[in-house]
Formats: structure tokens, sequence, C-alpha cells
């Protein structure tokens, strides 16, 4: 699989959306669909390509890796709280399990962020573009060292989308710590 490095939303990321914690790699899918394989090749691409851009030398244990089937509604689900219509203070009660929502991990980094939803929903627009065609899995935390700062605090996520129809692969990784 080779990196789409001129995909449109590299340059959102190094832009107007330079302030999202999560990690993205865009990859075109080459050879014949694998199904879930295919998913666990990306991620094994993806994390090189991770490594050489951060300079990290993130491991992955591919005996370790297990992904659960989703589906791009699930993947894109809203909070279902105002707060993120406007960021103004209203009363919040709300738990987070430890593999974190996608939402949140966009919209609730460490560090803070001025994102709302509509922002989240203009953001995967441009990456998912085609919502039709698209195959998601949700991948465990327990085959890599690259969860290890979500783990203390924040959480962590990883994502794997595949466009049947561009034979683009989305990996999304989040972990982070404040």
């Amino acid at each position: 699989m080779e990196e789409i490095s001129n995909h449109t939303i590299y340059e959102l990321l190094n832009e107007k959306y330079r302030r999202v914690c999560l990690d993205y790699v865009v990859l075109l899918a080459d050879g014949k669909y694998e199904g879930v394989d295919l998913h666990r090749k990306a991620i094994i691409d993806a994390f090189d390509i991770l490594n050489r851009r951060f300079d990290s030398g993130w491991y992955v244990d591919e005996d370790k890796m297990v992904a659960t089937k989703s589906t791009i509604a699930e993947l894109l689900i809203l909070p279902d709280d105002k707060y993120y219509e406007d960021r103004q203070k209203v009363d919040r009660n709300y738990s987070i399990p430890s593999l974190i929502p996608y939402w949140f991990a966009f919209l609730e980094p460490p560090q803070g962020t001025p994102y709302l939803k509509v922002d989240f929903i203009e953001f995967n627009d441009i990456l998912f573009h085609n919502k039709k065609e698209i195959e998601v899995y949700r991948w465990n935390d327990d085959f890599s060292d690259y969860f290890d700062a979500g783990k203390e605090w924040w959480g962590t996520g990883l994502w794997t989308t595949f466009d049947a129809d561009s034979k683009e692969i989305v990996v999304i990784g989040a972990s982070l710590t404040d």
C-alpha cells in the first residue's frame, strides 16, 4: 500500500484543523480486497509511516491485533451534548469509556480544542465523501506501545475504514496524555 500524501485531509490538518490531535494516514489499497486482513496490513503500513513522521519506534505485535466490525454511522456518531454546538458552559454529566469514541478523540483532546460538531461533520464529510461503501473496523489497544500514553489518562482509539469505490484506506489513531 502507498500513502496518498497529497490527500486533501493532510492540507486541512496542516491549516484549518491543525489542533486536531489524532493521527491520520490515508493509503491506497493495491491488489484484491482481503477483508479484515487488508485493514490489518493498512495498520502495519500506517505505523511504519507514523514512525517516520514522528521519528518514533512504536512496535506492532500482529498476533495481538483484534478487530471489531463497525459501521460508518457508528464511527461518525455525534455527541448528544449541546456544549459541542457553541462551547458555552453548561452542566455536563457524562462518562467516557477507555476505548474512546471518535467524536471524543476529535473534540476533546487533553489540551482542548476550539472545534465544534459542525467542524467534526465538515472534516469527516471531506475525509469520507462516499459514506455508502465504507467498511469500518475498531481495533484493540493491546498490540502496540503507541497506546501507552493514552492508557495513562485520556484514552485510546484506533479505527480503519475502507472505501470500496476509491480503494482508500484511512487509519485513525488516538492516544494522548496530559
